[in-house]
């Protein structure tokens, strides 16, 4: 049986709350860190172009 086992947190970073939602695997290499540290910069990213698109 072949059951990966889920785990969710909360971190709370300024005025925004993230909620991970993680799995264990037998090939996964990223930690809950750089998981966190990834969403972040992706919100960065996404936010800086809506910002860069709405000011033209």
């Amino acid at each position: 049986m072949n059951q990966t086992i889920q785990t969710t947190s909360i971190h709370k970073i300024g005025r925004t709350t993230y909620h991970v939602f993680s799995a264990a695997g037998t090939r996964k290499t990223e930690t809950l860190e750089k998981k966190i540290e990834r969403l972040i910069k992706k919100e960065i990213r996404e936010t800086a172009d809506k910002q860069l698109f709405s000011a033209e």
